[in-house]
């Protein structure tokens, strides 16, 4: 199986440094030029259907890039954002002690953690490949769990990783990979 990962185009939270977590933000200009380039840029790759995370800004992104290709988008909650907890909202320029708590990934701080991200990325690979194994999938997500899918892929687990270590997309950058 084939799949492309996609991260939605920048948002005015990610121009601001913002932590966005599950907040509905739009995309900025610059994110709808990028999602315009980025769609350009595979428009001759052979695409049969899209699944996107049901944020604004997943949703923003998909309608961009399916503009003239009309696929058949399923939106999946496995695709959500990381919960970011308390930390959503909040400038990235945090105290190393706020770090140490943001890098705990703690639920007591409404934070999902790193056994949650890879159950449901891995739930949702599995899911398209005994569902879709003979279709090539464009992934329209946000950059953690793109990473999340994309190690899984390669046998690796995301808890390997420190949060502002994984190995994320830009904004509106798109990877195949294989499943």
């Amino acid at each position: 199986m084939q799949l492309y990962l996609m991260r939605h185009g920048q948002t005015v939270w990610n121009a601001k440094g913002i932590y966005q977590g599950r907040s509905q933000n739009r995309l900025s200009e610059l994110g709808k030029q990028q999602v315009a380039k980025a769609r350009e840029e595979i428009k001759d790759k052979k695409i049969d259907l899209i699944f996107c995370s049901p944020l604004m800004r997943t949703v923003q992104t998909t309608n961009i890039f399916n503009v003239d290709r009309k696929l058949k988008v399923i939106k999946d909650e496995r695709l959500i954002e990381v919960d970011k907890g308390i930390f959503t909202g909040r400038v990235k320029n945090l105290t190393e002690d706020e770090k140490k708590l943001k890098d705990s990934m703690s639920k007591e701080l409404g934070m999902e953690n790193y056994a949650d991200i890879y159950n449901r990325t891995k739930d949702f690979i599995e899911y398209i490949k005994q569902n879709y194994s003979d279709k090539t999938i464009l992934v329209i997500t946000h950059g953690i769990i793109a990473a999340a899918i994309d190690l899984y892929s390669q046998g690796k687990n995301c808890s390997d990783y420190k949060y502002d270590e994984m190995p994320n997309l830009k904004n509106a950058e798109i990877r195949k990979i294989e499943i």
